[in-house]
């Protein structure tokens, strides 16, 4: 067993130097040779429509003991941002740039394809030794057609998931005449064919069973792996498994949304989450149920399974990395697209006598009222400028490579900046140019020094897409053009009081530093 060890290690070694040898003649991609053998293995969770309250970790009273655990052995970002909707979130995440450099602007399809002005993270990281994997959304994975099955290929050595406009259903594969506004429906792929999704599973346990294959097979493999599970979960329709539904059930009836909603906020003032004196906002306090209440606490306790079966799914992940002996140099993201939802799309408010809510024959939707407990204490929702629509949790745990673990950052952050991120602990230089095309730089930074707990310096940041600008504790927001908004987001995190009138100096200097790098494109 010894000698067979040494072998493979020889051979290791041998391949990565044949590797480095040609990456090298690759304009702008490096591998760090001192680096490589302690290159993580990294997996990237990002749950869809998820609020920035609703994990346990941060101030919810959902049931995620894996992704708590991760949080009390890892890392929380307090300040951490997405672009408020999923194409633009997904086209940052997977680019490292913001989205509208990349072909997501407004007013036009966050389902297209990106610019092949740029490449992304999965690229990137297979070319330079990583085996790569993604399941659930495979938007944005690859800078050519993600529609395209064989495309994908290009990006990821394996994948299961579709490449659509939303989740459609969580038991079956929704065909184009399902819902005519989606006429294309919601095929299913894997590794590079059409794939026939079975009626029945749920997506979650589709998605996890997946993810634990994959990481059960890197233990014959000495490559480090990138997963890339982009979960469905909780976007609509609300759907789950009756089992799940049921203490939630129990747990909602008859509860008041403002009482829930001022326990998850002292939890996370408590926490270092929020700062002492952070209030509700009177909008989501006041937030209506959709249809006069109809189904509220059903709905309520359906997002809540949803949320619990992502953590589920984490647990298996875990699990299989215990398994493979991948445990110790894996290094874990938690975070969400966008916060909650408050849309109403194709919920009439009726679901049919004798169809359960929440199973596959039933279609519902949070509202208003229950993505306001979602987002506590933020204000407004996804699609919206303001913390509710760009503000997520983001969870890191690293048993390798953190430091002063068990700790709260308050280090600006946003979604672009994963993939630099990525890419320094991978050892690899963002490219010029990829495949003989010209790239454009990242706007993303890495915040490798704050996992490592050497520095909490962030520079100003464009938020959503892209109508407001953070620099320092402030924040200039124009939801409504001709109103334009500042508040202090370190004493006034839901953005309650509006200090522009007070501070024109400073609202010209943000919109100037906005027009600066908003024209960086």
């Amino acid at each position: 067993m010894h000698v067979r060890r040494q072998i493979i290690n020889y051979l290791s070694q041998l391949w990565f130097a044949l590797a480095i040898a040609t990456l090298a003649a690759a304009p702008g991609v490096r591998v760090a040779v001192g680096d490589a053998p302690n290159r993580p293995n990294i997996i990237v969770v990002m749950a869809d429509d998820m609020g920035f309250s609703d994990l346990g970790c941060y101030g919810g009273e959902i049931r995620t003991p894996t992704i708590d655990r991760l949080a009390e052995e890892g890392l929380r970002f307090s300040q951490f941002y997405n672009c408020a909707l999923c194409g633009p979130s997904r086209a940052s995440l997977m680019t490292g740039c913001y989205p509208w450099r990349v072909g997501q602007l407004r007013g036009q399809s966050i389902f297209g394809n990106l610019t092949r002005n740029c490449v992304t993270l999965m690229q990137l990281l297979k070319a330079n030794g990583y085996d790569t994997c993604a399941v659930g959304r495979l938007d944005m994975v690859t800078s050519d057609d993600w529609h395209d099955p064989a495309q994908v290929v290009g990006a990821a050595n394996r994948f299961l998931g579709s490449a659509s406009n939303s989740p459609g259903n969580y038991y079956r594969e929704v065909k184009g005449t399902d819902f005519p506004s989606y006429p294309q429906g919601t095929p299913w792929f894997k590794d590079g064919k059409r794939w026939d999704r079975p009626d029945g599973p749920y997506s979650t346990d589709l998605i996890s069973d997946f993810v634990a294959e994959f990481i059960e097979e890197s233990a014959g493999s000495d490559k480090p792996f990138f997963i890339y599970v982009s979960h469905y979960a909780p976007h609509w329709p609300l759907q789950a498994e009756e089992k799940d539904i049921a203490p939630y059930l129990r747990l909602y009836q008859g509860q008041d949304s403002k009482a829930l909603m001022e326990a998850r906020l002292q939890r996370q003032i408590a926490a270092g989450l929020m700062p002492q004196g952070t209030t509700l906002h009177d909008s989501m306090v006041n937030a209506q149920p959709p249809h006069g209440g109809y189904l509220k606490t059903e709905r309520m306790a359906i997002h809540a399974a949803m949320v619990e079966s992502i953590d589920r799914s984490l647990a298996q992940c875990m699990a299989a990395l215990e398994k493979a002996g991948q445990h110790d140099n894996t290094l874990i993201l938690v975070l969400s697209d966008n916060g909650a939802s408050h849309q109403m799309a194709f919920d009439n408010g009726n679901v049919p006598d004798g169809v359960r809510p929440g199973s596959a024959d039933s279609f519902l939707n949070q509202g208003p009222e229950v993505a306001a407990v979602n987002n506590t204490p933020l204000r407004n929702y996804k699609l919206s400028d303001y913390e509710g629509g760009t503000a997520s949790p983001l969870v890191a745990w690293w048993p390798r490579g953190l430091k002063d673990k068990r700790r709260i950052t308050d280090r600006l952050t946003h979604v672009a900046d994963i993939m630099p991120t990525c890419l320094e602990l991978a050892g690899v230089t963002h490219p010029n140019q990829f495949e003989g095309r010209e790239v454009i730089p990242l706007d993303g930074k890495s915040f490798v020094g704050t996992l490592r707990a050497e520095d909490e310096a962030a520079p100003p940041r464009i938020l959503a897409w892209p109508q407001a600008v953070r620099d320092g504790d402030w924040k200039l927001v124009w939801q409504n053009p001709a109103k334009l908004e500042l508040f202090n987001i370190g004493r006034d995190r839901n953005e309650s009081t509006n200090l522009a009138a007070e501070n024109p100096i400073r609202v010209e200097r943000m919109k100037q530093l906005h027009t600066k790098i908003f024209l960086q494109r």
